[in-house]
């Protein structure tokens, strides 16, 4: 065993732990914890299952001898990319991903992201967290080493608001692999503040693109309708806490200008075969949120807000 180059997420639940202890007298919200690790525990990589690992091939629809021959091809695939398949460990309100660092394992890295923003958006929960590059043992009994450790610090004392902060060893390994599709695609997806010198993974863009409808049966309109929802429930049921308002304010800030720069979203409308026939454009200006004044804090608490900080698009 030796420590290995890997993309590592260290996810955190906001909300959770208070869920956990109200749990104990609600049986509503202790089904609502099994539900969420039960969920956050099937998101899977692109190799989850034949129909979404042949998701553009008209899979459900193919004949028995042709699924046959295909599920061959899934399984030899998905062996041979064992080793370098996204690992997950899930503990209390944790969530710790990784896979390799390389052009495959970003590939990996971010279709298992959308997936688990698409699959625990319903739980009107939001997360926060770090994402580094570095030395990593992850196996399913370890996890431990420097990046590890950087990874739990950028979620914990960095990130401050619920979103998924990157550091400079990330954005470095990412200009290592140069420039092609997949990291302008990476790049066009971190957002940085002009009075920040961390960057931040564009959440809302990710659960909304095309991976998230075409392999994770996302409606864009309707994800983001789902994160209205859940930003005006915990507006609703926020505590009187300065800690707990500067958090959502931020949120709400970052969701208003998502909608601003976004416009309109698209959305499939119909399928021939499992395959998107037809799309439609719909305007998101209806979904915007207004902050209200017994959660709005005082000073410039919002590090998402300004409209130029798409500097580093």
């Amino acid at each position: 065993m030796t420590y290995e180059r890997r993309i590592i997420g260290f996810i955190d639940i906001l909300g959770f732990g208070q869920l956990v202890l109200d749990s104990e007298d609600s049986s509503a919200k202790f089904d609502l914890i099994k539900s969420v690790l039960e969920k956050i525990n099937s998101v899977d990589d692109v190799y989850g299952s034949p129909e979404s690992f042949f998701a553009h091939s008209n899979y459900a629809y193919l004949s028995p001898t042709a699924k046959k021959e295909m599920d061959e091809f899934y399984e030899s695939t998905k062996a041979a990319a064992g080793p370098r398949r996204v690992r997950i460990t899930t503990f209390s309100d944790s969530i710790v991903f990784s896979c390799s660092a390389d052009s495959e394992g970003l590939t990996d890295f971010r279709y298992f992201l959308t997936k688990l923003l698409v699959h625990t958006s319903p739980f009107k929960l939001l997360i926060r967290g770090g994402i580094t590059c570095g030395s990593l043992v992850h196996t399913d009994e370890l996890i431990f080493g420097p990046a590890m450790n950087n990874a739990y610090y950028l979620e914990s004392k960095i990130a401050n608001y619920p979103r998924l902060v990157v550091c400079k060893k990330f954005e470095e390994f990412i200009e290592e692999l140069g420039e092609n599709t997949l990291t302008a695609l990476v790049k066009h997806e971190l957002i940085r503040n002009e009075n920040e010198t961390v960057s931040y993974i564009d959440c809302l863009a990710l659960s909304t693109n095309k991976v998230a409808q075409n392999m994770c049966g996302a409606n864009a309109y309707e994800m983001l309708l789902n994160e209205k929802s859940t930003i005006e429930t915990l507006i609703k049921d926020a505590p009187d806490d300065p800690k707990v308002a500067s958090k959502l304010e931020w949120y709400v800030e970052y969701f208003n200008e998502f909608l601003t720069r976004t416009s309109e979203v698209e959305v499939v409308v119909s399928h021939v075969q499992g395959m998107p026939l037809e799309t439609v454009l719909i305007s998101v200006s209806d979904l915007r949120i207004r902050i209200p004044s017994h959660v709005a804090v005082v000073g410039p608490t919002c590090a998402g807000a300004s409209t130029s900080r798409k500097a580093k698009r």
